[in-house]
């Protein structure tokens, strides 16, 4: 679940919401390498590497240039060590009183391995106090040799966009400045883009539609998609043009996309994404008036890519994925990440166990091996290699089209695997229904031994057995996948699931009719035995178990009672009770243990351990294995043995009277108060439901 703030909550599943579309393009060559940056005369804390990391607001410093001095609070004091902030870059001389520059000022970009250029941009300063460049010349240039070149004079914006013009094999851009808009100012550029970056919103973007999805068991790779319908009556992206922008369109060029709610505190976006071009990614319609662009995620973008293994094999989980996204060019190096506690698991292959494979076959095996399953990072776009979590969000009917729809999940009757251990070793883990007719054979080059196909069983395991659930709703961009997310059915009952797949789409503004599916898989843990404990007393554990899953769930609050009705106002409503405090893990224990339960209105405890221990839950802890929550927030009717927290009770009603005045037949008047309703009472909270104890074990 990506964090947002209560403003964002408010507004997404309010009644009126107000949806926003972000779309940030980035049509750069994916290889492009860039090189200095250098010009006439540069200030000391001028930063030229800053002209190409894509960061366009200019951090306000106070200098003593003319009038740029603002205490206003916003302003930093420059540091004696040098700018610490974005300053792009600065020149050392200062315009003159005529705003023109005694001796032209000018910056080049040097950059290589782009093969074509058919745009740039050039960005200055957005603080009116800073200025912008008034007169200048941009210059593509090869060889030191401009082969195209445009002037401008009288500008005022901020920023400008070149176009129609074909560079090849261009390797820096250069801008040569004149005149400023404002006398006594240093020129200042803050980005120089070769290609185009720029942002579109709604009033671009004809349609929208975003599919994140994901497969726990590493059986199969499905992955992100996002598909762009823009409009294109300028032409810009015409396939027919030679000297059109869209013959600079590569495979690996990237697009972020972000969904925003309009918020009292203003607009508030969640990154969904970034998606990149691949082949054939596009098409045409209405005689090109038009473009739609079909696009991937980073794991859709390596799925199919043939993998090249270097000269020296990675042996840990972190070094596969840095193999991996390094196949996609230098600049995607960095762009993964895996979880702490795994990065360093060892995991080793010959080069023979991977030739000929594909990208998104290593991707899998590596994950299966390791306990982890691979994502698309929707808030940061990169590569992610991560075990479950056990957190999400809230959905309630309110914000539904229709009833959840509930359908049986597929069983498992058992799980084949050969041991790459030079024999070839079969090695069989039983489903979760012997049966079942279907059974999963992996030849994995990474598993090696039992212990590591115990681990990739498990994943295997948390997709068959149980329930799906799936939705369809208004959408909540904060959802990822992977998330166990709590769906309240009534008042009362709740039922979760680990979301496998969501989209979201948005036409003419609204953003609705969105799908997700949910797995409730109870084979997630391997343990095919379970007890739901209510009442305090002892319990022995069966012969033959040696290690239990425990969820030892804490009492939930009350709900306060709502405040009484005035004649003035209403009563205020009382605060939600919190769920109980939960505490889950598994421990190993003797064969035939015995185990004291007390179930109080305090705490929890089996044996030694205690719900005081545990964590809280606002959402209610999910078991995806049951399906059930526990320690849920603010239930209006908590049920006995849930830890739910009680919902607060309603204020009173805020009382009304009004004078009447009558007039009879001899000319009394008459005057009364008439009362329509009295202050109401303020109605009391709902009790807190006492915990509980689940658990789940296999008889070895």
């Amino acid at each position: 679940m990506i964090s947002t703030s209560q403003e964002y909550r408010a507004s997404i599943t309010g009644d009126f919401r107000r949806i926003l579309l972000k779309a940030i393009v980035d049509i750069i060559d994916p290889d492009i390498v860039f090189g200095t940056a250098h010009g006439s005369r540069q200030a000391a804390f001028s930063q030229p590497d800053q002209l190409r990391d894509r960061v366009f607001d200019l951090t306000p410093y106070a200098t003593l240039e003319r009038n740029r001095w603002r205490l206003n609070g916003r302003m930093k004091i420059m540091p004696a060590g040098g700018p610490l902030g974005e300053t792009g870059w600065v020149s050392g001389a200062l315009s003159g009183d005529d705003c023109a520059f005694s001796e032209a000022q000018c910056v080049e970009l040097r950059f290589s391995n782009v093969s074509i250029l058919q745009a740039c941009s050039i960005y200055f300063p957005k603080e009116p106090q800073d200025g912008v460049a008034a007169d200048f010349t941009v210059d593509v240039l090869q060889g030191g040799t401009s082969y195209y070149s445009k002037t401008f004079t009288g500008n005022q914006a901020s920023f400008v966009a070149l176009t129609g013009f074909t560079v090849q094999n261009p390797d820096a851009i250069r801008v040569t400045v004149t005149k400023w808009s404002l006398p006594g100012r240093r020129m200042r550029v803050a980005e120089i883009s070769p290609g185009i970056f720029e942002e579109w919103d709604s009033s671009v973007i004809a349609a929208f539609s975003v599919v994140q999805q994901a497969n726990f068991s590493c059986l199969a790779l499905p992955y992100g998609t996002c598909t762009l319908k823009m409009d294109n009556l300028a032409r810009r992206f015409e396939p027919r043009s030679k000297d059109g922008v869209f013959q600079s369109i590569e495979e690996r060029q990237g697009i972020d996309v972000s969904i925003g709610v309009r918020t009292e505190a203003g607009d508030q976006y969640i990154h969904v994404g970034k998606f990149y071009q691949y082949s054939g990614g596009w098409k045409t319609g209405d005689n090109g008036l038009s473009m739609q662009w079909d696009l991937v995620d980073i794991v859709g973008l390596l799925a199919d890519r043939q993998f090249l293994p270097p000269d020296t094999l990675p042996t840990t989980l972190g070094g596969w994925a840095a193999a991996l996204v390094a196949q996609l060019g230098s600049n995607f190096k960095d762009l993964y990440t895996v979880d702490t506690d795994y990065a360093g698991i060892g995991l080793t292959a010959s080069k023979a166990d991977v030739a000929g494979k594909k990208c998104g076959e290593i991707m899998r095996f590596a994950c299966m091996a390791t306990g982890t399953w691979p994502r698309a990072d929707a808030e940061t776009g990169y590569l992610a290699f991560e075990p479950f979590w056990n957190q999400g969000n809230q959905l309630t009917l309110d914000n539904l089209a229709s009833y959840p729809v509930m359908k049986a999940n597929d069983d498992l009757a058992a799980i084949i695997f050969t041991l790459n251990d030079g024999n070839g070793t079969e090695y069989v883990v039983s489903g979760n229904s012997t049966a079942s007719s279907n059974t999963v054979s992996v030849n994995n080059p990474f598993i090696r031994t039992e212990e590591q196909a115990l681990t990739a069983a498990k994943m295997i395991l948390s997709t068959y057995g149980g329930n799906k659930l799936e939705t369809t709703g208004r959408g909540d961009p904060s959802s990822e996948i992977g998330d166990v997310d709590t769906v309240w059915l009534n008042g009362s009952s709740a039922t979760t699931g680990r979301r496998q797949m969501q989209s979201f789409q948005i036409q003419n503004g609204v953003l609705q009719n969105c799908r997700s599916i949910f797995l409730q898989a109870d084979g997630s843990f391997l343990f095919s035995n379970w007890a739901v404990i209510t009442q305090s007393g002892r319990w022995t554990a069966p012969t033959g178990v040696s290690k239990l899953r425990y969820i030892i769930v804490g009492p939930g609050f009350d709900g306060q009672s709502g405040t009484d009705g005035t004649w003035d106002e209403a009563g205020v409503d009382g605060a939600d009770g919190a769920g109980g405090l939960v505490l889950s893990g598994t421990r190993s224990i003797n064969n035939g243990q015995v185990f004291q339960v007390s179930i109080s209105d305090t705490e929890t405890t089996f044996g030694v351990l205690s719900s005081a221990s545990g964590a809280s839950y606002p959402y209610g802890f999910t078991d995806v294995a049951s399906g059930n929550s526990y320690g849920r927030t603010g239930v209006p009717k908590p049920l006995s043995g849930s830890g739910d927290g009680g919902a607060g009770g309603r204020g009173g009603a805020k009382g009304h009277y009004r004078t009447v005045t009558k007039q009879d037949a001899d000319g009394t008047t008459t005057t009364k108060t008439v009362v329509d309703n009295r202050p109401g009472q303020g109605r009391p909270g709902a009790a807190g439901a006492t915990g509980c104890v689940v658990l789940y074990w296999e008889v070895d």
